[in-house]
C-alpha cells in the first residue's frame, strides 16, 4: 500500500540496515510507493543495485518511490503478504500470486524463459518423475520457482521427496556428483551449458515461466503505471538499471503480458499464508 516512506524507513533503520539518504526524501509526510525486492543480496547492495532505477523512475513520473529492502525471505514474504510493497521486482510466481490475491499489473520483465529440468545420474534406475517421492533432490531452497515447479508434481505432501537445499547451480551439481541425493532440480539452460557427462535427463516439462517481473499495485492509476513501463523500456532507464541487469545477465527489460502469469501464482500454494482464495 502507499504510505508514509518515513514510517517505513525508522522501522528499517531499527534493524540496523545502512541505507542512506540518497534516495531523496523530501519530507516526512511524503506519501511515497514502497519498491522492494527478492532478497538475493543484503539490504545494502540492493539500495546499491536498485538506487540509480528507482531514483530514475521518480523522477521522470513525478511519484515519489522508496527502496524498502528484506533483510530475509520471512521478512519479505511476509511483508507482501500484508500489502506492504506497491512496486516488486520479483520471480513469476510471486507476481502471479500478487495478481489474484493482491490485483498487481506486470509492467516489465527480463526477457528470456524459465524451464525447470529434472537430472539424474546417467546409472540411476529412476525413470519416472513420481518415483523420487521419499528420495533426496538437490535444490534450490523454497520458495525458489524451480523448486516450487518440481514439487508441484507431487500433490500428497507426505509422499513428496527430501529436498537437499544447496546454493548455486555448481552446487546443485556437485551435490548430485558427490551421491548425496537421487535427483537435481536444475534450469534448462544451466543443463545445456554445463558438462553432462555421467547425467541423464529424468524430467524436462514443456511448461515455460516467464523471467523475473516487475509488478505495481492497482492502487495507482493508468498513467503512472504507463509512465512507468516506457521509463522502465527507455535507452535512459536502461542505462539506470545497467548494474541490475548486469547481476542478472540480461541487457534490457521486455514488456510484461499479463497472460504469461495464469495460474502461476499456483506454485506458492504449499508455503504458508500463500494458498489462493478459490
Amino acid at each position: 500500500m502507499i504510505r508514509s516512506f518515513f514510517s517505513r524507513w525508522f522501522s528499517l533503520a531499527l534493524l540496523s540496515v545502512a541505507v542512506t539518504v540518497s534516495q531523496g526524501v523530501q519530507a516526512e509526510d511524503e506519501e511515497a510507493l514502497v519498491f522492494s525486492t527478492a532478497p538475493t543480496h543484503s539490504p545494502e547492495k540492493t539500495v546499491q543495485l536498485y538506487t540509480p532505477l528507482v531514483n530514475y523512475l521518480s523522477e521522470v513520473s513525478g511519484q515519489k518511490i522508496a527502496i524498502e529492502p528484506a533483510r530475509n525471505y520471512l521478512e519479505y514474504t511476509n511483508n507482501m503478504r500484508e500489502g506492504e510493497y506497491d512496486i516488486v521486482f520479483d520471480g513469476p510466481h510471486f507476481v502471479g500470486w500478487r495478481m489474484e490475491m493482491l490485483g498487481h499489473a506486470p509492467l516489465v520483465r527480463l526477457p528470456g524463459a524459465i524451464r525447470i529440468v529434472v537430472v539424474v545420474p546417467e546409472s540411476s534406475s529412476v525413470t519416472d518423475i513420481k518415483k523420487l517421492s521419499g528420495k533426496k533432490v538437490c535444490s534450490f531452497a523454497s520458495p525458489n520457482m524451480l523448486t516450487m515447479a518440481f514439487l508441484q508434481q507431487f500433490d500428497n505432501p507426505v509422499r513428496q521427496p527430501v529436498m537437499l537445499s544447496v546454493k548455486g547451480f555448481k552446487g546443485l551439481v556437485e551435490c548430485l556428483k558427490a551421491g548425496k541425493a537421487e535427483a537435481a532440480v536444475l534450469r534448462d539452460k544451466h543443463w545445456e551449458k554445463m558438462d553432462q557427462a555421467g547425467f541423464k535427463l529424468l524430467y524436462a516439462p514443456e511448461r515455460s515461466y516467464p523471467e523475473r517481473t516487475i509488478s505495481i499495485t492497482d492502487e495507482v492509476d493508468e498513467e503512472l503505471h504507463e509512465k512507468l513501463t516506457t521509463a522502465l523500456l527507455s535507452e535512459e532507464g536502461l542505462a539506470k538499471a545497467a548494474g541490475l541487469l548486469e547481476t542478472f545477465k540480461r541487457k534490457n527489460f521486455v514488456a510484461a503480458s499479463e497472460d504469461d502469469y495464469d495460474g502461476v501464482g499456483e506454485l506458492l500454494d504449499p508455503i504458508w499464508g500463500f494458498q489462493l482464495e478459490r
